[in-house]
């Protein structure tokens, strides 16, 4: 067993392949797959805040991944890992635990019994859950009827333009989620990664815009809040509340929930039958707001950290 760390270096096609192999591998064996979108993205990219770990079982029978990405501000590093299913239970997970930053938090998007294995799997190496992330989802054709949205006079809705939005919506999004280690971090580059990937639909990235400032052209047409829908894979029938912000320069004007229901009615309006989202279980108020407008919780992901 050997492991290889590519420290701000991007790994070779071929690696990044087999990477993708072994992740689709685990998917189809544990009903879920095993790296988040931000990582899977980063598998094939050559983004410098991220490590990858490559766990060798013989050389060039690759066995395991794992990836640690910086965090923002004072955050801590986040990681993921994924295991060959013929190479479990010969210490190639723990391998790639201990070749991690001791200060990693881990995430587990395992659900169903998987999710139980990888519990007592972290556990037994000296692991604790420190923050969970709520699957939420409802019926767009059954269940409670969401209210009309109601967005006041002074804003227009409009869908993003590519070429004319990409820096106004990071801005805004750092400062919707200045709090938030991996959505608040999301640079031009990052959404221009999410732009290349066959679900992009620009239609489906749904803008509130302020246009009362006439004559001012600082502030005419600033983007309030947002709603960018995601409906992967496109000929699916399930949509994803992919991510919601509200500048905090207007919060308390009942943009959020607005925005939210304008994406519903999009989906919706799209044929599709069904909707998810993913929310921290500590934002309260999120939930609160999804939970008012039928949304029921589904799964839960957990990100762990070493107890010392």
């Amino acid at each position: 067993m050997s492991i290889e760390l590519r420290d701000g270096q991007p790994l070779r096609l071929d690696e990044s392949r087999r990477v993708l192999e072994i992740a689709a591998e685990a998917e189809a064996t544990d009903g879920s797959p095993p790296l988040s979108e931000q990582f899977r993205l980063s598998v094939e990219s050559g983004d410098p805040n991220v490590t990858h770990v490559l766990s060798y079982a013989a050389e060039p029978a690759l066995a395991g991944y794992a990836q640690v990405r910086a965090g923002s501000a004072d955050e801590p590093p986040a990681a993921e890992l994924v295991v060959a299913p013929g190479w479990r239970r010969q210490g190639v997970g723990s391998a790639l635990l201990a070749a991690l930053p001791r200060e990693a938090r881990v995430w587990s998007h395992a659900t169903g019994p998987a999710a139980k294995a990888a519990d007592a799997f972290a556990r037994a190496m000296g692991f604790e859950p420190v923050r969970s992330l709520l699957v939420m989802g409802r019926s767009l054709v059954d269940g409670p009827p969401w209210p009309v949205a109601v967005v006041p006079e002074r804003y227009s809705v409009r869908s993003f333009e590519p070429g004319r939005d990409e820096d106004a919506w990071v801005a805004v999004n750092a400062a919707a989620f200045a709090s938030h280690p991996e959505q608040g971090a999301l640079t031009r580059r990052d959404l221009e990664q999410r732009m290349a990937q066959p679900w992009w639909d620009p239609a489906g990235f749904i803008l509130v815009v302020d246009e009362s400032a006439t004559g001012d052209t600082d502030h005419a047409d600033r983007i309030a809040a947002f709603h960018w829908t995601k409906v992967d894979p496109p000929e699916g029938d399930t949509g994803e509340v992919y991510v919601v912000g509200v500048s905090p320069d207007r919060q308390g004007e009942g943009l959020g929930k607005a925005v939210t229901i304008l994406g519903l009615d999009h989906l919706r309006a799209r044929g599709l039958r069904d909707v998810i989202l993913y929310v921290d279980e500590e934002n309260v108020a999120a939930v609160r707001t999804y939970a008012g407008l039928g949304f029921t919780d589904r799964e839960v992901h957990r990100q762990y950290a070493l107890i010392e």
